[in-house]
């Protein structure tokens, strides 16, 4: 026979989770965050042939000393992050802890989906992809596909990426990369366009009056 309980000693007490339902939460938050990584895989893949799309091609314009420039900068902004992050760990979380797996969900669907926007926008390009900012012999204007909704798919799938990636880490320092990267790949696009706008004169003026830039739908400058 149990003893009776004392006036006052008894507290109802929530069901303390198991350490193996604790273990799945975080074995589900340690999978999102893997499967929003591995967008990286299809990207390198797709862009595996680039010094071949690159070096040895036939130029009619080309722009080398621009885009060495902003090629040190971007290398220089991934630099400064590998610091910060792993070797500084400085960074802050973006939502409370509870939050996390919606974040990691959410973040892996925004990877694949910028991954798989930039891969698609590499193999309509085709032959004209590059590495460099140039205008190729016999050059044509890929105004289809992806190139139908921005001018510059591979950029705008590119920051999706990034962003993907900081919302499925919770990571704002990641995050705050992604979005500095904006102003190198507006760069980019300025450049380019400069180019094509001479190349293509007309064509390029009409394509660029109906299609923005990098976010879709949002109205071109005129």
């Amino acid at each position: 026979m149990a003893p009776p309980h004392k006036p006052g000693s008894f507290r109802c007490r929530g069901r303390r989770p198991r350490s193996s339902e604790r273990q799945g939460v975080t074995l589900d938050l340690a999978t999102l965050r893997l499967a929003a990584l591995a967008a990286l895989v299809p990207l390198a893949v797709a862009v595996a042939d680039t010094p071949l799309r690159t070096f040895g091609q036939r130029y009619v314009a080309h722009r080398w000393a621009e885009r060495l420039v902003l090629f040190s900068i971007e290398l220089n902004l991934l630099l400064l992050w590998a610091l910060a992050k792993l070797f500084l760990g400085r960074d802050a979380a973006l939502a409370p802890e509870a939050a996390q797996l919606a974040l990691a969900g959410a973040g892996a669907v925004l990877a694949w989906a910028g991954a798989a926007l930039t891969v698609w926008a590499k193999f309509t390009l085709g032959r004209w992809y590059s590495a460099s900012f140039g205008v190729k012999l016999g050059h044509e204007l890929v105004a289809h596909g992806p190139y139908a909704i921005v001018r510059h798919p591979m950029y705008t799938g590119l920051l999706v990426l990034g962003i993907g990636l900081g919302v499925a880490y919770d990571s704002a320092l990641t995050l705050g990369l992604a979005l500095v990267f904006v102003v190198p790949l507006v760069l980019h696009a300025l450049i380019e366009e400069q180019l094509f706008a001479r190349h293509f004169g007309s064509t390029w003026d009409a394509y660029r009056a109906n299609v923005p830039m990098l976010v879709p739908g949002l109205r071109p400058r005129r």
